[in-house]
């Protein structure tokens, strides 16, 4: 039985690898990814959404742009040309839920 201790090492090495490797998986709902650095520069594609991440670290304060082609972009949060973009995506929701019709 002693010659099998290389191979049974080595498996359980191999386990170990294959159970490393698939920790963060996409299918994990607990792991997330966040944004660790921030852009000051604007952004030219066409934006359709944001998200606001705070602090927590790794992850710093930023908004998160998604663009029409479905990029998402890291922002700094204070900038004045992503405040002037928040506001114009907040009033197109509020225009476009004014004029849905009602279902009541």
């Amino acid at each position: 039985m002693t010659t099998c201790g290389p191979v049974t090492k080595s498996l359980l090495l191999l386990a170990v690898v294959v159970a490393l490797t698939g920790q963060g998986s996409a299918a994990d709902p607990r792991v997330t990814e966040c944004c660790t650095r921030v852009s000051k520069q604007q952004i030219t594609e066409t934006i359709v959404d944001y998200m606001v991440q705070k602090r927590n670290y790794p992850c710093v304060n930023a908004i998160i742009f998604q663009t029409e082609s479905g990029s998402l972009y890291c922002c700094k949060h204070n900038e004045p040309w992503v405040m002037r973009k928040i506001r114009q995506l907040r009033a197109k929701k509020r225009a476009a839920l004014a004029s849905a019709p009602s279902s009541l």
